[in-house]
């Protein structure tokens, strides 16, 4: 089927890629890197005008998948959905919040890896901020990460971005589009009992579910408001837990005493103290303004990372140790990434080492007097003086003969 966006194209929907409560998902005949996402129920005034908003929004982060354009469905004349960036190479990030779907991706499960990806996505988190826009409803599902290299992940996409809250100027002043969704799990203390489809949200707000994404990848996919009670009836719901800032890891928490924190793998004390206090300022903060920001966070995250990262002996026992497959295709994978820069490299020390053995003739300068012939002559050739070349001549009637015989200097 055809549908025609705002400024003409037309783009076709080609093969159906997901279908949810909210719409469905296709990929567009003829250009691989778009997606058309076609929702269900009708779009109000308001929703368009969001679109529209996204759409021309200037700095937009590549990372998201920010409408590029709204379509309109020819039989009715109505808008319907909009085009998005498809990153094809990528897959949920919920699928690598523990150790079975790594496994099943074929990516490491060690605590390296998992800082990597914890620090990947806080940079995702930072860009988004430095575009002035907000997040509004965090959920794993609204992530992928991208696998464009064997076993390794290089970056964070965002996903769903309609949903992103954006302010924007107009000529009706300064407007706010709401993100209007959120998910309790990740939605912040100040966020669960308003009405999500028209409270507010802030860089506090998404640094607050950035926060659970993180505690979730580090230790296996347990949630950090997670409890054991005596008796499981008296567990109130995950988002009172959250709004009552019943945060079980951290001594002096609001707690009955008869609750206590769930064993989690690996343990606590990995944490750096850095890392550590930036989860217990945002789980405990009562003030959301008093919640750390992003930025502390990538720089912890980028600093646990140098040091978690193993030197060169100790890569060698780890690949001596890892299974066949697993050493293969690490192999494979370093072929691949360093083989290039190795080629390079190699033709470049090859061009320095032949660089003393070409000779280069030596040009002269090009001559500034036409009249000077000298800049004409082979090299080692004396240049016979003007004055040798040229006869003088003498006036017979100042100079007669008898007392001037004529001669040549």
């Amino acid at each position: 089927m055809d549908f025609f966006g705002l400024s003409g194209r037309v783009f076709a929907a080609k093969a159906l890629l997901a279908s949810a409560g909210e719409g469905s998902v296709y990929t567009v005949h003829g250009d691989e890197s778009l997606l058309l996402k076609i929702l269900t129920r009708p779009l109000a005034a308001r929703q368009v005008e969001k679109l529209k908003a996204l759409a021309a929004f200037k700095t937009k982060p590549d990372h998201a998948a920010l409408p590029i354009e709204v379509v309109i469905d020819p039989a009715t004349q109505t808008p319907v959905g909009f085009v998005q960036p498809f990153f094809s190479r990528a897959v949920p990030l919920t699928r690598a919040l523990d150790s079975h779907g790594r496994a099943a991706l074929k990516l490491p499960d060690d605590l390296e890896f998992r800082v990597n990806l914890c620090r990947l996505l806080a940079e995702s988190f930072a860009r988004i901020h430095a575009a002035n826009l907000v997040i509004g409803d965090v959920s794993d599902g609204n992530f992928l990460i991208g696998c464009d290299r064997p076993g390794r992940v290089d970056i964070v996409y965002a996903i769903d971005c309609n949903s992103f809250q954006i302010t924007i100027r107009s000529q009706r002043g300064t407007e706010c589009f709401v993100s209007g969704v959120a998910t309790e799990q990740y939605a912040a203390p100040e966020v669960q009992s308003t009405d999500w489809s028209t409270s507010l949200r802030s860089v506090h707000s998404d640094n607050f579910g950035f926060a659970v994404l993180a505690w979730k990848l580090l230790f296996g996919g347990s949630h950090p408001f997670a409890v054991i009670t005596p008796r499981s009836v008296d567990v109130p719901p995950l988002g009172e837990r959250i709004e009552k800032h019943l945060f079980p890891f951290r001594p002096g928490s609001p707690m009955p005493a008869d609750w206590k924190a769930p064993a989690i793998q690996p343990p606590l004390s990995v944490l750096p103290d850095d890392v550590r206090e930036l989860f217990f300022a945002t789980f405990s903060s009562l003030d959301p303004r008093d919640r750390p920001l992003i930025d502390p966070w990538c720089h912890a995250l980028r600093t646990w990372e140098r040091e978690l990262k193993p030197g060169i002996l100790e890569r060698i026992v780890r690949y001596w140790n890892a299974d066949l497959a697993s050493r293969v295709a690490k192999v494979v994978a370093a072929v691949q990434c360093y083989g290039l820069r190795a080629g390079v490299l190699l033709v470049i020390v090859a061009l320095f080492a032949l660089l003393p053995k070409l000779e280069f003739p030596a040009s002269d300068p090009a001559p500034t007097d036409p009249s000077n012939r000298s800049t004409l002559l082979p090299r080692g050739t004396e240049a016979p003086s003007r004055e040798a070349k040229r006869t003088r001549k003498v006036d017979p009637e100042l100079f007669p003969k008898s007392l001037w015989p004529p001669f040549t200097p």
